[in-house]
């Protein structure tokens, strides 16, 4: 029996015909926060302020209904024609196949409208269960995978280049390190100004490498668990200078950072491709722990 209310056991599923899909407006912030909180299948690979700014800026598409908002999905900001798949929801009230089928083509339209070639994503054991199978239904195809690597203990086999200097870095590199990440990364892996600002500003790990008065390196990590563990989030060589003992110089760096803190366990990742970057990290004791993340790719 159910109450006075006149509730019904189940709820009647919302038609995809009578939804209309659109880019978002900075006025469907509120609507996209509540949705995220509400929704039974999302997924989120940005910070809250990150989305809330891809929604102000028209970076995302919405599914409304009669004014509710019933799903959404976000892109990173580009860089040179490519963009993350960063954020899908979708409320209990569509089916979810259904809504997809609304927000893809709508998705692939706002990313062509901004020259974007290549969208890339990468989710998570849950999410992957759910969520990938609609995106390769969709043409995303498997791009590589990105491997975890972790050692426990601070041997150090070498030093590295002894005629690098390694200093922290400061605000004032920003723009430098900007300009190497972006030679040493192809596009999908290069980060922008809104990870490596913060990351040097609040990072208690980043430091740069330098050669004649020239940086030609950096590397940041980031802590954990009290300090327990230390995870490096990027080592970057200039490629016209690899080879020089200058990524073994700030992997000993990041070790000695490890150790500093007394994190007891180190971890990074890297693109299963990577193989010259793969020996380096098993000279230096790193094992792969056989975690794998799938990356997806779709060519607009």
């Amino acid at each position: 029996m159910y109450g006075s209310t006149g509730m019904w056991p189940f709820r009647k599923l919302i038609d995809p015909e009578e939804t209309v899909v659109r880019a978002s407006q900075a006025a469907d912030v509120t609507a996209v926060s509540h949705l995220l909180r509400a929704a039974g299948r999302r997924f989120v690979a940005m910070s809250g302020n990150e989305l809330y700014t891809a929604v102000e800026a028209g970076r995302a598409v919405v599914l409304e209904h009669r004014r509710d908002l019933v799903a959404v999905a976000a892109l990173s900001r580009p860089i040179t024609r490519v963009a993350w798949l960063r954020a899908f929801a979708c409320s209990d009230r569509i089916q979810i196949q259904l809504a997809f089928n609304q927000i893809a083509p709508a998705l692939e339209e706002l990313a062509r409208s901004q020259a974007i070639t290549q969208l890339y994503y990468a989710g998570d054991d849950q999410s992957d269960q759910w969520f990938r199978p609609l995106l390769e239904g969709t043409g995303y195809y498997h791009h590589t995978d990105v491997i975890v690597y972790e050692k426990r203990g601070w041997e150090i086999p070498a030093d590295g280049n002894p005629d690098v200097q390694v200093r922290p870095a400061h605000s004032v590199d920003l723009a430098e390190v900007l300009q190497l990440d972006a030679r040493c990364f192809e596009p999908q892996w290069v980060k922008d100004e809104t990870v490596l600002a913060p990351a040097i500003v609040d990072g208690s790990f980043f430091v740069t490498a330098e050669l004649d008065g020239r940086i030609v390196g950096y590397s940041y990590a980031t802590s954990h668990f009290g300090g327990r563990l230390a995870h490096l989030v990027r080592i970057a060589v200039d490629p016209e200078h690899r080879g020089r003992g200058i990524g073994a110089r700030l992997l000993a760096e990041f070790v000695t950072y490890a150790a500093e803190i007394g994190a007891g366990l180190l971890t990074l990742n890297t693109q299963a491709y990577n193989h010259h970057a793969q020996r380096l990290y098993r000279w230096f004791g790193f094992t792969p722990t056989g975690e794998r993340q799938p990356v997806l790719c779709r060519w607009l």
